[in-house]
């Protein structure tokens, strides 16, 4: 507790001004002040031990601005702040939310954070600093609370602070009833990079019934499309315009970084006054001494009215120079956390995401060259299914004679029993092996796997982890662990597989990069597709699969500092992936099929991309080793043995190894085989 801190019974009511706005209450509280009451001099309001002030720092005063003033203002409204790192979020949101409640008492404010050590460090190390230093809310912070048995001054705990007829609550998004045990008038979320969207969206509930329904959120940038960024693009997104003195052109000074800077050899460093010292510049090379010279301006003018979202970089702050800003880039080891944190921007690394709109556009051409198209029935495919409530993403692709994978149906089932259309498409298009997501409907998708057509073909998967050789773990071996023994034929899910997800969906998506994958027409396929309440008609292949393709991350990040350990995962950028994962189940069908767990490639790039089948290598060598019109080696289920040679080589027949290896030579008769189908 402050020593100079006045304490009083008499606490008035509603004692800021109604015209007080936000930005005028900080700066009232600025300079050292006496105190009315007792004349005793008070110091002005401290900011991390230090005077308060926006006079060097106009850029951010006109966010102090757009906090809102009154109940009428904050009403139903949302403000976004995507910012860099150390510019004051915390500090404006602390004060504004001791501003408001000391106007529009009595209110109930949540500050919510990631976890609860954050939460406890906010409310000790953040909040009570700042009150402390402002007398009348500290005032309403220490008074005796009038409903206790016995009264007494106190500032409260780490989670509930009372002012007045007010309560602050410090809590955590991760906590599970954190989230859904208090009604709230007023929401502040602070480190969004590491909150997940649906805890937020579950939190703001606690608002519904506010006559106040304000929610503040602000963090540092992560990746584009989600956490801030996914709130700040609902928002007008406000960006600075730093104004060039000579041209008076008006640009964002990050949306051209890094040519931004550049290097003044006449000018004198403001640091040791020496010549030569990196200066701020305009397009034209014009220099710019002021970066917050110019203006706020929306780049989003159709958004929606009750979103304000800003995005605030630290070429903006007085205390960052030019120079600090690009020697920070020239040494960054870590670009992502360049953006991020200096930049105020979201970014991705494009080595994460293995599938791009170039990547895609490629194979539309090459399936257009290899006459890939639609179909509604087939025989000899393989499908993936990954399901959700009542929702099932399925993808069917063949094997073309040249290695490569064909896309011929993809489709979003919605549906109480998503299933039976599943087994329709299974029957419809011949599907010889099938992986199915066992969970969360663990009981529709066994009793799918356990149809007494579907036995050998459709395979649940069980679950995800690390697999020293190949991508997965087949659950049908001759070796029984001791539950399995103990357990009835009938109950034992025997058809099952384990999937190393990492390497899977690396395999999956390295193969779209590679041209191994082909589409056909992206605009032919239209289905009905649904989004929250909404159904439309949209192309499949273009607006639901792709998105996904290319929103599906692989990241490898370390885990410990000390000894080097690296974790890998699959990531989403953006809303759930569910297509990319039907295709990754699908390829693992694939290789079932083909007796290996680990997914071949073919060589796409000895030759130029085929406009026959027949032109591609693989489909010549197998050609090599035909040595009659019906034989095994004509037959496109034919495998060729890795390394085998010669004119009798053994290979793998994928029609007849489902469920078992069945080796047959190229040279063998197909002696009335039902899978036969002739190459080309």
């Amino acid at each position: 507790m402050r020593a100079d801190a006045r304490v009083s019974g008499d606490i008035p009511l509603h004692s800021i001004p109604a015209d007080m706005t936000f930005r005028q209450w900080c700066e009232s509280l600025a300079p050292d002040r006496a105190d009315p009451s007792t004349g005793r001099m008070l110091r002005g309001l401290r900011v991390d031990g230090r005077p308060f002030t926006l006079n060097d720092r106009p850029a951010l005063a006109w966010i102090y601005d757009q906090a809102p003033s009154s109940r009428e203002e904050a009403y139903g409204r949302t403000l976004v702040i995507m910012k860099c790192a150390q510019v004051g979020f915390t500090v404006f949101e602390m004060l504004w939310a001791i501003y408001i409640t000391l106007k529009l008492e009595p209110l109930t404010v949540g500050f919510y954070l990631p976890d609860m050590s954050l939460a406890k460090a906010k409310s000790t190390e953040r909040f009570l600093p700042i009150i402390r230093s402002i007398p009348e809310a500290y005032d309403r912070l220490i008074a005796p609370d009038p409903g206790a048995l016995k009264p007494r001054r106190s500032e409260g705990n780490t989670r509930l602070r009372r002012m007045g007829g007010s309560l602050l609550h410090f809590l955590w998004t991760s906590g599970r009833a954190t989230t859904e045990s208090f009604s709230m008038d007023v929401l502040c979320f602070d480190e969004v990079q590491e909150m997940p969207i649906a805890d937020i969206e579950k939190t703001m509930e606690r608002m519904s019934a506010s006559p106040v329904k304000f929610a503040l959120l602000g963090s540092t940038a992560n990746h584009p499309n989600s956490d801030i960024d996914f709130f700040y693009r609902r928002g007008n997104q406000y960006r600075f315009h730093t104004r060039c003195p000579t041209c008076g052109v008006e640009e964002p000074l990050d949306e051209y970084f890094p040519a931004c800077i550049g290097y003044d050899p006449d000018e004198p460093d403001p640091e040791t006054g020496v010549p030569g010292a990196y200066r701020y510049r305009c397009r034209a090379f014009h220099w710019i001494d002021d970066p917050q010279q110019g203006a706020w301006k929306p780049q989003d003018l159709a958004a929606d009215p009750k979103t304000m979202s800003i995005q605030f970089h630290q070429m903006l702050s007085p205390t960052v120079s030019a120079r600090d800003i690009y020697e920070k880039y020239l040494g960054a080891h870590d670009i992502k956390n360049f953006h991020n944190r200096c930049l105020g921007k979201p970014y991705q690394d494009p080595s994460e995401l293995p599938v791009n709109d170039a990547h895609l556009a490629a194979c539309v051409a090459e399936g257009a060259r290899a006459g890939v198209v639609w179909k509604t029935s087939g025989s000899n495919t393989f499908m993936g299914i990954d399901q959700m409530g009542g929702f099932n993403c399925v993808v069917v692709k063949e094997r073309l004679p040249d290695g490569r994978h064909a896309v011929i149906h993809v489709e979003e089932i919605y549906d109480d029993a998503p299933f039976d259309r599943c087994t329709q498409l299974m029957e419809d298009f011949g599907v010889q092996v099938c992986v199915v997501e066992q969970l969360p409907n663990f009981n529709d998708a066994r009793r799918f796997a356990n149809l007494e057509a579907h036995r050998r073909r459709v395979f649940l998967c069980t679950g995800y982890g690390d697999i020293d050789e190949g991508i997965a773990r087949w659950g049908d071996g001759p070796a029984l662990s001791a539950s399995q023994r103990r357990t009835d034929d009938a109950a034992r899910d025997r058809w099952t597989v384990r999937i190393d997800q990492h390497k899977a969906m690396s395999v999956t998506l390295r193969r779209i990069g590679a041209i191994g994958c082909l589409f056909p027409d992206p605009a032919a396929l239209v289905q009905e597709v649904r989004e929250k309440d909404a159904r439309f008609q949209a192309p499949i292949l273009r607006e639901r699969v792709f998105p996904h393709l290319k929103g599906t991350a692989l990241v490898t990040e370390r885990v410990n500092d000390l000894e080097r350990r690296y974790r890998r995962k699959v990531e989403k950028r953006g809303n759930d992936p569910h297509h990319a994962f039907a295709f990754m189940l699908c390829d693992v069908a694939m290789s079932r099929a083909f007796n290996t767990t680990t997914i071949i490639f073919p060589d796409l790039t000895a030759t130029p991309s085929p406009t026959r089948p027949g032109d591609h290598p693989l489909v010549q060598q197998i050609f090599r080793h035909r040595q009659s019109e019906a034989t095994c080696g004509r037959c496109k289920h034919f495998q060729l043995a890795d390394g085998a040679r010669g004119e009798a080589g053994e290979g793998i027949c994928a029609f007849r190894s489902v469920g078992r290896i069945t080796t047959v030579r190229d040279i063998d008769p197909e002696a009335g085989c039902p899978g036969y189908e002739p190459v080309g």
